[in-house]
C-alpha cells in the first residue's frame, strides 16, 4: 500500500491565511485547558505531567501560553529528580509559537534556553545560539501537540498515513514524523475510550529500541485529547496515563 505522506503546514497555513482573523472554526481546545497525567514505570508509579493553556500577552499581542511539566514523585524522586517545564507562547489564529521557554532539571543537568520565533523571516533566536534560519512554520514540542489535535478535525486519517512537520528542539531543526496506525478501544482509570493511535518517530539506538517504540493514543472524539502514552525504552517500559481533566472543549466521550 502506497504510505499518503500529509504535510502538515503545507496544508493549514494557507487555510489560515485566506480565512484570517474570522477564522470559521474553532480549534479543539481552548484557554483553562487543563491535563494531568500519572507516569508508571513498569508497575511503579513514577511521576505526573500536566498541561495547562491560559490567555496571556505577549509584545503586546494576544497569545496563548501552553505550559507542559513534568515532574517525578515518591522514590523515584528520591532516587533521581527530574522538574522539566516547557513553555510555549502560541498564536491563537494559527496556533504556531511566538515564544518558546525550555527550562530543564534532571538530577544534577540543567538547561535553560529561550526561543523566539520571527515568522516573516524564517528565523529564530535563541538565547544561547543567536540567530538561526529554520523552515516556515517551524514549531516547539509544546505547540506541536496542540497543532496535531486541532489538524484532527480537518483531516480523515487512513492507516498508514504519515503526518510530517519540522520543530525546533535543543537548538536544532528536529523533523517530526507521525504515523496513523488506526483506532482502538483502551481501558483507563478514568474508564473506555474510542482512540486514534500514532506512531510518533523516535530514534533507535539510543533510548529506544526501534522506530515503533513511541505509541499515542488520542481520543476520537472532538477534543481529540492525548489519553495515554507508551515508551519502549531500552531500559524498560514507561507509560503515561491521562487521569484528570478540565475545561474541554467539549464532553470527553466515556464508553460505559
Amino acid at each position: 500500500m502506497r504510505t499518503r505522506v500529509i504535510l502538515i503546514l503545507l496544508i493549514l497555513i494557507p487555510q489560515v491565511a485566506a480565512n484570517g482573523p474570522s477564522r470559521n472554526r474553532a480549534p479543539v481546545y481552548k484557554p483553562g485547558e487543563m491535563l494531568r497525567y500519572q507516569i508508571y514505570y513498569g508497575p511503579l508509579t513514577g511521576g505526573e505531567v500536566r498541561m495547562t493553556l491560559e490567555p496571556s500577552e505577549f509584545n503586546g499581542r494576544e497569545v496563548l501560553h501552553a505550559t507542559g511539566i513534568g515532574y517525578t514523585t515518591g522514590l523515584a524522586d528520591r532516587v533521581f529528580r527530574i522538574y522539566d517545564v516547557y513553555q510555549s507562547f502560541m498564536d491563537p489564529r494559527t496556533g504556531l509559537p511566538v515564544k518558546a521557554i525550555r527550562d530543564i532539571s534532571e538530577g544534577s543537568y540543567t538547561y535553560y534556553n529561550e526561543v523566539l520565533y520571527d515568522r516573516d523571516s524564517n528565523i529564530v533566536i535563541s538565547q544561547l545560539s543567536g540567530k538561526n534560519e529554520v523552515p516556515p512554520g517551524i514549531m516547539d514540542m509544546v505547540s506541536v501537540i496542540y497543532k496535531l489535535r486541532d489538524t484532527m478535525q480537518t483531516i480523515r486519517f487512513r492507516p498508514g498515513d504519515v503526518l510530517e512537520m519540522n520543530t525546533y528542539f535543543s537548538d536544532k531543526v528536529y523533523p517530526v514524523t507521525i504515523r496513523y496506525s488506526g483506532s482502538e478501544i483502551i481501558n483507563t482509570r478514568m474508564g473506555r475510550f474510542h482512540a486514534l493511535k500514532f506512531y510518533p518517530a523516535s530514534e533507535p539506538g539510543r533510548m529506544f529500541k526501534s522506530d515503533d517504540d513511541i505509541t499515542v493514543w488520542f481520543s476520537n472524539d472532538r477534543n481529540f485529547v492525548p489519553l495515554r502514552v507508551r515508551l519502549n525504552m531500552l531500559v524498560g517500559a514507561v507509560r503515561m496515563d491521562l487521569i484528570e481533566y478540565e475545561n474541554l472543549r467539549y464532553p470527553l466521550i466515556n464508553i460505559r
